[in-house]
């Protein structure tokens, strides 16, 4: 083979490889990943461009102050302001009548159980005067069925909607939706 054919399959091997890669974690999270339900919270999906879709705001990205450990605070404040980190955490979560809620907020990535990572933005007060975690996450449009999107915002406007994610590792993939009851594990 000449120098330059193998220069030629190397050149053409190396995006194919990348693209593959980057599919690897997402496959691997949604055949091996475990279920779970996030609650999520009321908010206004209207895009006329981009046709039927729902983003999704979930209460478990206001996770009250009281569940995160005090190395976080620290590190955050370690970081520079109080108001703006943007650090790395894990989120673990127990299910509770069907949805499973945040119950620790930590820098350690579990050794098991099933958990989110996530972004922490900051620690504020949030709509309802909670002091609250502002957790990001990468679980935030879901495009449903055509001529569906007046029911979903409908449900999404009451907070009714709930989200089905697979989990792995941390890494988690927005599988499906459902419309269903209203579930409030802390309130002020």
């Amino acid at each position: 083979m000449h120098k330059r054919t193998k220069q030629l399959i190397v050149a053409c091997a190396v995006p194919v490889l990348i693209l593959l890669g980057m599919c690897f974690q997402p496959l691997l999270t949604l055949f091996t990943g475990q279920e779970v339900t996030l609650q999520t919270k009321p908010v206004d999906p209207t895009d006329l461009f981009r046709g039927d879709y729902v983003i999704l705001r979930y209460e478990a990205e206001e996770v009250p102050k009281e569940l995160v450990e005090t190395e976080v605070i620290k590190q955050l404040e370690r970081n520079g302001s109080w108001g703006i980190g943007e650090q790395n955490v894990y989120v673990v979560l127990k299910k509770k009548d069907g949805i499973d809620h945040p119950v620790k907020v930590t820098l350690n990535k579990p050794k098991n159980g099933v958990f989110l990572k996530g972004k922490l933005d900051y620690i504020g007060t949030n709509g309802e005067g909670m002091e609250v975690a502002f957790i990001q996450y990468s679980l935030d449009k879901y495009y449903v069925e055509d001529n569906t999107g007046t029911k979903w915002e409908e449900a999404s406007t009451k907070g009714q909607i709930l989200a089905k994610a697979k989990v792995n590792n941390g890494y988690a993939i927005l599988t499906d939706i459902e419309i269903g009851v209203r579930h409030r594990p802390w309130t002020k």
